[in-house]
């Protein structure tokens, strides 16, 4: 493999080091990173520079989209690095990266618009079927991250909505900023416990509200009446709106904790209650005190959040029995407990109904896998790949599947590999995961 010189260059020795402080100099040098994702080359928005001083060389990523800007920024960091060595970046022996900011006397990268413009993404999953697409960034500090959706396709406005987003949780806490802004979270709710078998959605944050609400409108005897207890008031405010959504249910008021619950009486007539699982006496006595031996028919169904689906799989891999996860339609929280047959009576929820019908939704699933898929399903697959798929998803190794389907284990590599590039995928988990929902 060859290299080659760079245009312009001027010679060796003193000359070449002052020129090098110019960012006239690097304005021609600087360059796009690249990288390849499923099969795809993708480019960087983003401007670096390889920059050599004492026998090292780097690539330093330069946090800039405007070039002019890239290369100023080039010049500066090798005036840094000529002046004090490489250790002026404050990064470790051989690391390729800066740190955040480079030294005490330099602004945090993090106050500009161009460093939030590079990460912008637009997130697969919004949070209703009829959402308008929009940019959407990942913010961090003091050890903790959130998607924060910016409402917008243009990156100049997202990018500067995610910089305010970022000044209000460095100036005034991240209980503050999800409070005001919108959070993009993951929401699993967990209907069996031994096996594990939950599903999960995509949630929008909104702004708390009134937390119990009036009466129940006796004029509309098909409603199931659906109390959260969950402490963050904008989950809670989002749930209930939610649920309400659902055709035959209607969230009548949230809880902070689960104490709270005594404040439930018979005229309430709880037909489902959503708690969080994490909250203290969920698991012990506290709960069966406050809610399960006054209302013993009422299913409780535990839930918990997740800054995204990822730590959702990590958190449930360890299942002794194995798990089941399905990411349901955006917008439909209690779409298992729908009851199309139900429109004119009043809908009756307990824990034996629930069972039923959580086994005949999983059930629905099995059967999709075991028959043959239509020829409107993943109509770019072949008859072969839909076949390793329908192995894949009962959670078969590949040299189960090869020895099922009478072919290789590199045959059945190869077939991977394709179904991974099809379906915009990089591992099983995640191409189970798509496979399931078309």
């Amino acid at each position: 493999m060859s290299k080659q010189v760079a245009a312009g260059w001027v010679g060796t020795g003193k000359a070449a080091v002052d020129q090098r402080m110019e960012p006239a100099y690097w304005r021609t040098r600087v360059f796009h990173n690249s990288y390849v994702r499923a099969g795809k080359l993708h480019r960087v928005r983003g401007w670096s520079a390889k920059i050599q001083y004492q026998g090292l060389r780097r690539t330093l990523s330069l946090g800039a989209v405007d070039q002019d800007v890239a290369a100023a920024k080039a010049a500066s960091l090798f005036a840094k690095i000529k002046q004090h060595g490489w250790l002026a970046l404050g990064q470790r022996q051989g690391s390729t990266r800066p740190s955040v900011v480079d030294s005490p006397d330099e602004a945090d990268p993090r106050e500009s618009v161009d460093y939030w413009r590079l990460r912008l993404v637009e997130r697969k999953y919004p949070a209703t079927p009829d959402a308008k697409p929009e940019l959407s960034c990942r913010i961090e500090h003091d050890g903790t991250g959130c998607y924060f959706p910016l409402g917008t396709l243009n990156e100049a406005q997202a990018a500067e909505r995610a910089l305010r987003i970022f000044n209000c949780v460095i100036g005034e806490g991240w209980e503050t900023a999800v409070a005001r802004h919108r959070c993009e979270l993951t929401m699993a709710l967990f209907w069996f416990g031994s096996p594990l078998c939950c599903t999960y959605t995509t949630i929008h944050t909104r702004s708390g509200g009134v937390r119990r609400l009036a009466n129940c409108d006796a004029a509309v005897p098909t409603l199931v009446n659906v109390f959260v207890v969950e402490p963050d008031e904008t989950v809670a405010a989002t749930l209930r709106e939610l649920t309400s959504q659902t055709p035959g249910f209607d969230c009548r008021g949230t809880f902070a904790d689960i104490g709270s619950l005594h404040e439930l009486g018979q005229a309430d007539e709880p037909g489902l209650l959503l708690v969080n699982r994490g909250l203290p006496g969920f698991s012990g006595e506290e709960l069966d005190v406050c809610f399960k031996q006054r209302f013993r028919a009422c299913p409780v169904v535990p839930f918990l959040t997740f800054e995204d689906s990822e730590q959702l799989f990590n958190s449930t891999a360890g299942s002794r029995y194995g798990y089941y996860l399905h990411r349901t339609p955006p917008g439909h929280v209690l779409h298992l407990l729908e009851d199309k047959s139900a429109a004119k009576r009043k809908l009756r929820l307990d824990t034996a109904t629930i069972s039923r019908r959580v086994r005949q939704y999983f059930k629905k699933q099995v059967d999709y896998l075991v028959g043959e898929p239509g020829a409107d399903t993943l109509p770019h697959l072949t008859p072969r790949e839909h076949q390793v798929m329908t192995h894949l998803c009962r959670g078969a190794l590949d040299k189960e599947i090869a020895e099922w389907l009478s072919i290789s284990s590199w045959t059945v590599h190869n077939h991977l590999k394709n179904i991974y590039e099809k379906l915009g995928v990089q591992n099983r988990t995640e191409a189970v995961m798509e496979y399931l929902q078309k």
